[in-house]
Formats: structure tokens, sequence, C-alpha cells
């Protein structure tokens, strides 16, 4: 059975926190939000839900601007396929098992035919709120 592991990677862009990141060729082991064009390519995960400034787990939304994960040039936390109960932003409500997919901004919304996913939710999902998913990565035909 796999184990929660954040997996060290470089941030080719600012990265906010629990938003889908996809890999991004021009740097080794890099990585960079995810974009609803990119829901072509295979996502690398999750970004961490800890803030670069203020490492706290416990952060929520509303209490700050989007919490920022790195900026492009930091490393960043990805938790990557097989992780279970990580924080996802939700941009659409979803319901319990689920196949979840990035939107515009890296949030998650419902997956759609023809493209990939990045995680399976663990409970109905909450607009605007930080929801629990497993990170299961795959295609959807």
């Amino acid at each position: 059975m796999p184990t929660n592991q954040l997996q060290n990677m470089y941030a080719n862009s600012t990265i906010p926190c629990s938003v889908f990141v996809v890999p991004d060729s021009s740097h080794n082991n890099s990585v960079k939000v995810s974009v609803a064009a990119t829901n072509a390519l295979r996502p690398s995960g999750i970004s961490q839900n800890s803030n670069r400034t203020r490492p706290d787990p416990d952060f929520s939304l509303t209490t700050q601007a989007q919490q920022i994960a790195a900026i492009a040039g930091e490393n960043v936390g990805v938790w990557c396929d097989g992780a279970t109960g990580v924080d996802l932003v939700c941009a659409a409500t979803w319901a319990a098992g689920d196949l979840i997919m990035s939107d515009a901004s890296g949030y998650g919304v419902v997956c759609t035919s023809g493209k990939f996913y990045g995680a399976r939710a663990q409970s109905a999902g909450v607009i605007g709120a930080l929801c629990p998913v497993d990170v299961v990565i795959g295609y959807l035909p």
C-alpha cells in the first residue's frame, strides 16, 4: 500500500496551495499550475497544503488571499499518484467517488470525457473549500 509522501519538485511558475500541477519541460523535475488547456497532459499531482511563508497545514482559504506553495524557482512539495486524504480546492460541486480534473486555475472539477483526471473525491465537494481527495491519475475515454 502506498504511503503519503511529498515529492520535491521545481516550481516553474507561482503555484498556489492545493491545486493540480502538470510537468513543465523547461527545467528538470519541474511543474507548473495545471489549467484547463493542459487537461490533455497527465498531471503530476496536487501541490502541498502549506504556505511558503507560513507553513501551517491548517490554513484557510478565507483567512488570506489564495495561499502560495511556491514561487518560480523554489522547491514545491507535490502529492503524487497514490497519496490519500489530500486537500484540493473545489471549483464546482462533486460527489464522493467522482473523478476530478483541473479547471482553468488548477482547482478541482468533475472530469469529462477525453481528459486526464488527477484525483478521486473522498466526499462531496463544496465550492471554494479545501476538500479531501485521493490522488489517482488516469484518463477518462
